[in-house]
């Protein structure tokens, strides 16, 4: 545990700072109720309790932002959830609290090392907030096509999944139920805690899956009945009539073929009409359905061309920002977000009092990459503060080896005391120092032209430095 006051390292079981004094019992305190948050957020993610998990690690970040492993989990369960941006925003804050042996730079590599992974999640996002405008502009079967894609694309994105389901619901139709159902269940295996899901579920109760078992419903039973004896007709005992052959009748057939020909006539004077109405009626009703249909599908070809507008137009902005983002600065030879990398690293390495190798790594950042004035502003300031530190630490050791004294003692090294004041002069050229030596170096390598270069640099253009009488004895020795 590091001390709030001055940042030294206190065992946890002491109630005082050993180097401030500051007192450690509050602080303790916080870091333990952070702790305790983060082991409950942990214990329900196991249990895919996600929604849980989120709010005892936020609470756990709530008492200790600088709680490392609370953040990182909490990024991996936004990723779970399809919450990219989320994700990543959670991953880049911990890289920043702690930049060295942090599990956030596995996390954000595992992402961005599979460039069509990055632009499928980049297209989720899009669709789905273009779909959530839709949905809130009264256009639902626009959105529903676009959730289609998105929670094709991405499963796991749960609230895609969600407003897609909302979507079905409100059509009202029994099929888009159904799909909604399979949907909300397909989402609750992922949270299984979601109080957004589980009131959808409970609106479609109702609703059957295949496979799904079903309500069992208790039946009355029947009333149980009463064994009596069979009746007896009141005719079963009549004396049986002997049987006597009547004489034939031609009238029975000519009855049947007058109600033939009666039936006919109705047929014809009655069902006829009846049939030709309704033929045309049916006909009728297939025409307005076959107009119905043909003007759907004229308005999906509208619409499915608008959207291809659409998509060929983010197609080409998410090129452009392609372009942007990979591009490399012809200058400096960086990248974007090497330069934000490295500007990132230059302000950690200045917090921690590290000039020279803050200036190290500022000097790779590309000033003309940098969109954003704060960001521009960081950049000065760091710069500022850490460039003239680095040059006079180049100007101590290029002086050493020429001398042959620190860490060079015994052994002059001329050439490596001419790159490393060339160095101190790439972070100040106003360094008169790291001239004068520069023109020694170059003298007793016997190459006058260069020395008399920067001896005559020191006195032409350097006037009130303390250098310029042993640039110019240093002159007169080489002749001028």
């Amino acid at each position: 545990m590091n001390c709030p006051r001055c940042n030294a390292k206190v065992t946890f079981v002491k109630d005082r700072c050993d180097n401030c004094g500051q007192s450690m019992v509050q602080y303790r305190r916080i870091i333990s109720t952070s702790n305790i948050y983060y082991n409950k957020g942990l214990e329900q993610a196991k249990v895919r309790d996600l929604s849980g998990s989120i709010r005892s690690l936020r609470q756990s970040l709530e008492f200790n932002k600088l709680n490392t492993n609370a953040r990182n989990l909490l990024g991996l369960i936004y990723f779970e959830v399809g919450e990219i941006v989320s994700a990543l925003s959670e991953w880049v804050i911990s890289k920043h609290f702690q930049a060295e042996n942090n599990d956030a730079d596995m996390y954000i590599r595992s992402v961005q090392s599979n460039p069509n992974k990055l632009e499928m999640y980049n297209q989720t996002i899009r669709k789905y907030n273009s779909a959530l405008y839709s949905a809130q502009h009264g256009d639902g079967d626009m959105a529903i096509i676009q959730l289609k894609k998105v929670v094709g694309l991405n499963p796991k994105f749960v609230r895609a999944s969600q407003l897609l389901a909302l979507l079905y619901m409100m059509t009202g139709k029994r099929d888009n139920k159904v799909r909604a159902k399979r949907l909300l269940m397909n989402v609750s295996k992922i949270d299984v805690t979601n109080t957004t899901t589980i009131a959808y579920l409970r609106e479609l109760s109702d609703i059957q899956l295949k496979g799904e078992t079903p309500h069992k419903v208790s039946e009355a039973k029947e009333p149980e009945v009463r064994k009596t004896l069979p009746r007896v007709e009141a005719d079963a005992y009549k004396t049986i009539t002997p049987y006597k052959e009547e004489k034939p009748s031609i009238m029975p057939f000519i009855n049947i073929i007058v109600g033939v020909v009666i039936g006919l006539a109705l047929m014809g004077f009655l069902g006829i009409p009846q049939i030709k109405a309704n033929i045309k009626n049916q006909e009728n009703t297939e025409f307005k359905k076959y107009s119905e249909q043909k003007a759907a599908n004229d308005s999906d070809v509208s619409t499915l061309r608008n959207e291809n507008q659409k998509l060929t137009e983010e197609l080409e902005k998410l090129k452009k920002e392609n372009e942007e983002l990979s591009g490399v600065d012809s200058e400096s030879g960086t990248t974007l977000q090497e330069s934000y990398e490295n500007l990132l690293a230059a302000m950690q390495y200045s917090m921690n009092n590290d000039k020279v190798t803050a200036a190290k790594r500022l000097v790779k950042v590309s000033e003309d990459a940098l969109s954003s004035d704060k960001a521009k502003q960081i950049y000065q300031q760091i710069k500022e503060d850490t460039f003239e530190a680095a040059s006079d630490s180049y100007f101590v050791d290029g002086r050493d080896a020429y001398n042959g004294e620190g860490k060079y003692v015994g052994q002059k090294d001329y050439d490596k005391a001419i790159k490393l004041l060339e160095k101190a002069l790439q972070y100040n050229e106003d360094n008169t120092d790291a001239m004068y030596f520069l023109g020694r170096c170059y003298q007793q390598k016997s190459d006058t032209e260069k020395a008399k270069e920067y001896y005559n640099k020191i006195i032409n253009d350097y006037a009130s430095s303390s250098r310029v009488g042993e640039a110019r004895s240093r002159l007169r020795e080489l002749g001028e």
